[in-house]
């Protein structure tokens, strides 16, 4: 009889709360963007952002600042040289969607509707790449004709609306604009105690999904895997980047936050208040069946995740389980070089999962040797929130064979994403790569379909995912005896 996880769980792992994969993102970017150290570019930042700051406060009117353009120019030159779909890039559409972003911003009613200048006679700056003049003449025309004394336009304000249109315009879920006051690294916290609401955030679409650990403050207060975040405190989260989302819900220990959300198959916001707390990143728990079979649930991929699952399997071998089911439904991923340790213990050779950028170069992460669990059989359990690293741990199972896979498709979170800074002290969080299984499958967009599909609803009796699972891994493991 199948006992649930909760009636004997390892707590193995400790991450102190370090937002790890944005951190191994961030030290990516530092090392990977400039052949410069770290305190260069930080200076750099810091006088851009003078630069531009000192710009606006002597503004006069019909003057038309430059310096606040600037992270138009750095998001460009980063997207035509390292963007995933470079070759797909559409000045004139970002132009356009900068630019309508732009006005609507200004808050000038006679703008709301679609308004062009006329091509200005000023000189486009340097900070304006030619691709995007036509951000330059709607700029120039906007504080030529509209900057007055009494009705001040702020450039700043108006710079992080244009750049925010144009990402929008980009349509790439997963590249994103970083204000300045969410950039800071402060603001970040890898030194402290993880404390918050513990949920995972995924952005589909623009829409942001969220994924609550289990016994967090999120799932507690009655969050879901799959609902829809629609406002925090209020505030209407359309047009964030995911780590405003991430870090405006993160607080201290006994705050609260506010929470709209439509929970799966709903239509109505509700809100749910959430009391911060402690966050516990344990990631595996396991069970033994009364028939010999080892379930173990891998809930997410943190920094000691691989040596959890390797303990764990070592532990379940000493008690002799017959076969596995690996569970990663509503795991939303996590480290990409955890998820290869972790597939490596169930491979033997070959490609776990490659990378391919905007031109084409190709990355393999290849099995690592020595794995603890390659010959015992194993059933996989898959599900629509299972994304990023689950994505790539299931596929390199199936594609090798050495896995069936049960459930529903996954999530399709494939892409290979970078953080760097921009001029203005804000940063460009973007794709430059995309995951693909060791048999050429593209993660990104459509995720994987299982081997063998099982649906379930919220309103479904029992685990029937689970269930067959055990049948097939019961049937698995006969056809290997005999």
């Amino acid at each position: 009889m199948y006992r649930p996880p909760t009636a004997r769980h390892h707590n193995y792992v400790k991450t102190k709360g370090r937002l790890w994969s944005l951190l191994a993102a961030l030290l990516a970017v530092l090392a990977l963007t400039a052949a410069c150290s770290l305190l260069d570019v930080e200076q750099d930042v810091v006088a851009s952002q003078e630069a531009i700051e000192a710009e606006a406060a002597s503004l006069e009117p019909g003057d038309v600042p430059e310096k606040a353009l600037s992270p138009i120019g750095d998001i460009w030159r980063i997207l035509e040289t390292e963007f995933v779909l470079r070759d797909e890039l559409d000045p004139n559409a970002l132009a356009d969607g900068a630019v309508d972003a732009l006005l609507q911003a200004s808050g000038i009613p006679a703008l709301r509707e679609n308004h062009t200048f006329e091509e200005t006679s000023l000189d486009r700056p340097g900070e304006v790449p030619k691709e995007l003049e036509a951000i330059w003449d709607a700029w120039a025309g906007l504080f030529q004709e509209y900057n007055t004394a009494d009705r001040p336009l702020d450039p700043i304000f108006l710079s992080q609306a244009t750049v925010r249109g144009l990402i929008v315009a980009l349509d790439d879920p997963h590249t994103t604009y970083i204000s300045p006051e969410r950039y800071a690294l402060e603001e970040l916290d890898f030194t402290g105690a993880y404390q918050g609401i513990g949920s995972e955030v995924h952005n589909r679409g623009g829409r942001f999904i969220l994924s609550p650990m289990p016994n967090s403050p999120a799932e507690e207060a009655g969050i879901r895997p799959g609902d829809l975040l629609m406002t925090v405190d209020g505030v209407d989260v359309e047009g964030w980047a995911i780590l405003e989302v991430v870090q405006t819900i993160r607080g201290a220990k006994d705050t609260t936050v506010v929470l709209g959300i439509i929970h799966l198959g709903k239509e109505q916001v509700e809100d749910i208040t959430i009391k911060r707390g402690e966050i516990d990143l344990t990631s595996v728990f396991w069970n033994m069946t009364s028939d010999g079979f080892a379930y173990l649930n891998l809930r997410a991929f943190y920094r000691n995740s691989d040596e959890s699952l390797i303990e764990t399997i070592e532990e379940i071998n000493e008690l002799g389980a017959r076969g596995l089911v690996l569970d990663i439904r509503n795991n939303p991923g996590g480290l990409l070089t955890t998820v290869v340790t972790i597939a490596s213990q169930f491979l033997d050779d070959g490609v776990v999962v490659y990378e391919v950028d905007g031109d084409g170069n190709r990355k393999d992460w290849d099995v690592e040797s020595d794995g603890v669990a390659q010959d015992i059989p194993m059933v996989v359990l898959v599900n629509q929130f299972s994304a990023s690293a689950s994505e790539v741990l299931s596929g390199a199972l199936q594609d090798k064979g050495r896995a069936l896979v049960v459930g529903t498709t996954t999530f399709g979170k494939g892409s290979v994403n970078r953080l760097k800074p921009l001029s203005d002290g804000g940063g460009l969080y973007y794709t430059y790569g995309r995951w693909y299984t060791p048999d050429g499958r593209l993660i990104e967009g459509s995720g994987l379909e299982p081997d063998v599909i099982v649906p379930q609803g919220q309103d479904v009796q029992g685990d029937p995912q689970l269930e067959k699972a055990l049948e097939l891994l019961e049937e698995a493991v006969a056809a290997a005896s005999s």
